[in-house]
């Protein structure tokens, strides 16, 4: 299906804007929804019309623009403040709402979230299901959180799950299949592969008041509790305490490492001795050797790197 790349549909003659400005009572009313096709192994774009008109029964008046590259989210996002829009719609996975937030920490532009990735933490741990009907119902009905934002070094953001060492090496080979595998197996079968060839690394990790060295299996660095579908790696995590977790594991054997894994899906892997759990502001991270940090879904950058907490910098809509 060919998809034009913009629709508008703030027309007087359909449902004035006034009206529809008046029952939202304080909430953002000048709307860009940002779609992004390919998300979900393309279920944006095969779920398009069916959002579409869902949007257009609530006489909820929009512009909704579809992305062209990750990049094109972000200058979609820039670009939509400029022209005064104050409710940017992010309709994708957790890498297209990434992408959008990197356009609008710090300022008053809120950020919508429509979940149509294979992931959809981020969302799911603001209370936003996967489902059309309820998550088209928030620009009309939902209300503004402010959330923490993690700040990458100087020039990036991430607001759920970082990592480097063994999630960061299954974070790059799920994105690689995304063109094979859907869903909960996009992550879990790089798990095992990755199980095999993995060879751990030695890191210093300074937070606020402890320095931790060693060889690792991972760290993990929570804003939200879980990431990769569901796995609660960071189960205490809170999007707006001002605090970032850190998750830091130990070295397994492989057979020790297929005992325990199951136990990250419920938050219980806290319980086993090769787990560490930390709240910090911020994460210093050096490694012996390059290792890559994964956040959200996404590269973005290598060790060394620094993580602050920018907190209550992103505004979001939730139920």
């Amino acid at each position: 299906m060919n998809l034009p790349t913009s629709y508008d549909f703030i027309k007087e003659s359909f449902h004035p804007f006034s009206e529809v400005a008046a029952s939202l009572e304080g909430f953002p009313r000048k709307i860009k929804i940002i779609v992004n096709p390919n998300a979900g192994g393309g279920k944006g774009r095969k779920l398009f019309p069916l959002l579409r008109q869902k949007l257009l029964d609530r006489k909820i008046p929009f512009h909704l623009q579809f992305s062209e590259s990750a990049e094109h989210v972000t200058h979609l996002a820039r670009q939509a403040q400029r022209e005064g829009y104050n409710l940017i719609v992010s309709c994708g996975g957790d890498g297209t709402a990434h992408r959008a937030l990197q356009a609008m920490v710090g300022s008053r532009c809120v950020l919508g979230l429509i979940p149509l990735g294979d992931g959809n933490d981020f969302p799911i741990n603001l209370g936003i299901v996967e489902d059309l009907d309820p998550a088209c119902d928030l620009p009309k009905k939902g209300k503004v959180r402010k959330i923490d934002v993690i700040q990458v070094n100087s020039d990036q953001y991430m607001v759920g799950v970082g990592g480097v060492g063994f999630d960061s090496e299954v974070n790059a080979l799920a994105n690689r299949l995304t063109r094979f595998l859907s869903g909960k197996s996009r992550y879990v079968l790089p798990v095992f592969y990755k199980t095999l060839v993995y060879q751990p690394k030695e890191i210093t990790l300074g937070m606020d008041n402890e320095t931790m060295e060693g060889r690792i299996l991972m760290v993990a660095f929570g804003n939200i509790r879980s990431y990769g579908k569901g796995m609660q790696i960071t189960p205490l995590a809170e999007p707006d305490d001002g605090l970032l977790d850190v998750c830091w594991i130990d070295p397994v054997k492989t057979f020790r490492f297929y005992r325990f894994f199951p136990t990250v899906f419920a938050g219980e892997h806290l319980e086993l001795p090769e787990v560490h759990y930390y709240r910090s502001s911020i994460a210093r991270v050096e490694s012996s050797v390059p290792m890559d940090l994964y956040g959200d879904g996404e590269f973005l950058c290598q060790t060394p790197f620094t993580l602050r907490v920018l907190p209550q910098a992103l505004r979001v809509l939730v139920p």
